[in-house]
């Protein structure tokens, strides 16, 4: 059915249903309970629907239980939004009768043409009986009003359509009354640029009367330059009473994955609608991998612009004491990282006496084995095999590019991991033994078949050719490989996220034997600080040749090439386009790391500056004019127990009520869970002013207070 729209149609009609409606008496709760569960009603499919493809993964990443009503195929009845105990429809002031959701999002305002009027008044009054709230991911301020009886206006946000545009300067205006329940996560001294089309609008002083009897008063929570609003909740005020029948957070930005405005958004329409009480929770992260200490690796070459096996660079004593200082001035500078500390996947070959010796010996007065051992509490380390070999499947081809060696027995894989152990124990570095469940391979070998198409003289991550690589799940994993580490206790793989399907976390459990034995692995993001660079201008002519130069040397438009630039970039300019990749990253809420290589921690000036805390600083400075969380620095092997208690959580069927009226969450499952992360429960985490608990879930029923952490 086509809409009509219009601000004042039927006002008398609408005014007559209002008289009648504050006659009645107000539902008397039977329960006043609902599900911690929460509804998301689209215009169609992730695909199709920009507003879903933006909160469905955040949703997915923080484990928040929800379901999609697809307004364009679905019908949205009441016997969907509560029902009773023996799982039929009920309304509100039946005994026994529970909300579906404690959370409304819409991806769009109007749903146009999907949803009906009737369904609009549907939703309202499961929102007034059972005291939920609804958010709006963007759209048009727009009021509606029904040509058909009972008419009257169904949907009005309290706003007129102002301006529009892609570049608003916002402001955040977030009054007193709500500053420890929205947006309490966000810097709101800094401006909030918005990099995208949005329509601003301004509160209408002749709302319309909706005609449920309510209109709508609204609040906006971040204005454009000129006082517009962009993000505002509307409350809906009957005449008679001085509390809302309902509330609403309503965004007209446009609003996408891939947008950083949006990264910052997200949360506070999830954690709105809920209000603060959800199963689930959200962390911000950041951990940085040096990979290959201990090894030499080639550098890039600035005159004949590509990699030169000639010059190589080991990281030295200086180097390791720079960083101690370096790392303690990052922490000291930005107080939201104060427990950070660098992680080193080392190759222990490079710390022995001789690395071919059946009996190892600590190489203990080599000038960097030396620096790493005096100064290792400042560090932590990962086990990267002995000597960086190759895991991926043997035999090579036969007249292939490939310029490695392979294994082709389970032992000598093994021997690998646990030769690096010893070398572990020889130099005492800490957490040995909760290190042995992880494994970073070299040049994350073994997880798929790489065809032996890579050009080794390109000597790049960026430029490996992955158009013919076999993934892991497609039987491209070495299976010798992949039972070696299953045999050497080894829990945790690290992945290479740009690689193909390793870009999410996931268990690898087919053998060719057929056995099923679980290895999870755990993706890392890769950065534009190449393996291959010491110092800035390095990190230039290899940036710019990779991204730029080879396609103009080619005769090629690089503006016309997908991931490539129009202009070269110089240093400050390549940080400012990594640290905003970066924050991208950590807005996800992913627990994982980005990894570098040894040296990226090379100090490259008399300052002791290193690529590597000039990539940390730029990073954490720009995520510091958005965010004020502090941002979590965890161990691998502690990401690795965290995904796997995710996961397993997302895999159960969580059960969980919330009765406002004893203000008590009841949570079951239908399998163990040990370690499920709920937000708003007493005795929790407090994070971003808001307490997230970890509790033991099972088949048994258990009562947990709430504390939704409002009080001053």
């Amino acid at each position: 059915m086509k809409r009509t729209l219009s601000i004042k149609c039927f006002r008398l009609a609408a005014v007559a249903i209002w008289l009648a409606l504050i006659a009645a008496a107000a539902p008397a709760f039977a329960d006043n309970a609902v599900k911690l569960r929460i509804l998301v009603i689209t215009t169609g499919e992730a695909t199709e629907d920009l507003g879903f493809a933006y909160i469905k993964p955040v949703l997915d990443e923080m484990g928040v239980p929800y379901d999609v009503l697809n307004a364009r195929t679905q019908d949205l009845t009441p016997v969907t939004l509560a029902s009773s105990s023996a799982g039929t429809g009920c309304k509100a002031e039946d005994a026994g009768c529970v909300g579906n959701y404690n959370g409304i999002i819409l991806t769009d305002a109007d749903l146009v043409p999907g949803f009906t009027p009737s369904e609009w008044d549907t939703l309202h009054d499961y929102q007034k009986n059972f005291g939920v709230r609804q958010a709006v991911l963007s759209g048009w301020p727009a009021t509606y009003s029904d040509p058909q009886p009972p008419h009257g206006v169904y949907l009005d946000y309290g706003l007129v359509y102002s301006s529009s545009r892609n570049d608003y300067e916002a402001r955040w205006t977030v009054p007193p009354a709500y500053s420890k329940e929205v947006f309490e996560y966000v810097n709101q001294a800094n401006p909030f640029p918005i990099t995208d089309f949005a329509f601003a609008a301004n509160p209408r002083n002749d709302a319309a009367r909706l005609r449920d009897g309510s209109e709508p008063s609204v609040e906006p929570l971040l204005r454009t330059q000129n006082g517009e609003a962009l993000v505002s909740i509307v409350r809906y005020m009957m005449p008679s009473r001085t509390t809302p029948v309902r509330e609403v957070m309503i965004s007209t930005i446009t609003n996408a994955s891939s947008l950083i405005h949006s990264k910052v958004l997200a949360y506070e329409f999830i954690n709105w609608v809920t209000q603060g009480v959800f199963v689930g929770a959200r962390f911000v992260h950041m951990a940085a991998h040096l990979d290959d200490l201990f090894r030499r690796n080639t550098l890039w070459d600035v005159t004949l612009h590509k990699d030169n096996p000639a010059t190589t660079y080991r990281l030295n004593s200086a180097d390791i004491s720079n960083a101690v200082s370096k790392q303690l001035a990052f922490r000291a500078a930005h107080p939201v990282a104060a427990d950070f500390k660098l992680d080193f996947p080392f190759n222990g070959s490079g710390a022995v006496v001789d690395p071919e010796a059946m009996s190892l010996t600590a190489n203990l007065t080599e000038d960097l084995v030396f620096a790493v051992v005096a100064n290792k509490t400042n560090f932590r380390f990962i086990n990267h095999t002995f000597a960086h070999s190759d895991m991926d499947k043997a035999p090579v081809p036969v007249g292939t590019p490939c310029d490695y060696a392979t294994f082709t027995s389970i032992a000598a894989i093994q021997a690998e991991i646990t030769k690096n152990r010893t070398v572990w124990g020889l130099l005492d570095l800490p957490e040995r033994d909760q290190n042995n469940r992880v494994l970073v391979t070299g040049s994350h070998s073994g997880l798929k078949d790489r065809k032996c198409t890579d050009d080794p003289a390109l000597h790049s991550d960026m430029l490996n050719v992955q158009a013919d690589d076999v993934a892991f799940d497609a039987g491209g994993a070495n299976p010798l490989f992949l039972e070696a580490a299953a045999k050497a206790g080894v829990d945790y793989l690290a992945a290479d996220s740009s690689q193909r399907d390793q870009n999410v976390e996931q268990y690898i459990d087919q053998y060719e034997d057929g056995s099923q034995m679980n290895r999870l692995m755990l993706p890392r993001w890769p950065t534009n600080i190449f393996y291959n660079v010491t110092n800035p201008s390095q990190l230039e002519d290899e940036y710019n040749y990779i991204y730029n130069r080879r396609f103009v040397n080619a005769g090629q438009n690089p503006c016309e090439i997908p991931g490539a630039i129009c202009s070269p970039r110089n240093y400050r300019e390549i940080l400012m386009v990594e640290a905003d990749m970066a924050l991208r990253h950590m807005l996800t809420f992913s627990k994982w790391p980005h990894f570098f290589h040894q040296a990226n921690l090379a100090k490259y000036d008399e300052s002791g500056n290193t690529l590597q805390f000039d990539w940390l600083n730029a990073v954490i400075t720009r995520y510091e004019q958005l965010f004020k969380l502090p941002v979590k620095n965890l161990p691998y092997y502690l990401i690795g127990d965290h995904t796997a208690e995710s996961l397993n959580a997302k895999s159960a069927a969580i059960q969980a009520t919330w009765n406002r009226t004893t203000d008590q969450v009841t949570l079951s499952a239908n399998k163990a869970v040990p370690h499920l992360r709920v937000t708003g429960l007493a005795g929790g985490e407090l994070y971003g002013g808001q307490l997230i608990r970890e509790i033991n879930v099972d088949t048994h029923p258990t009562v947990y207070p709430v504390n939704r952490s409002l009080a001053e």
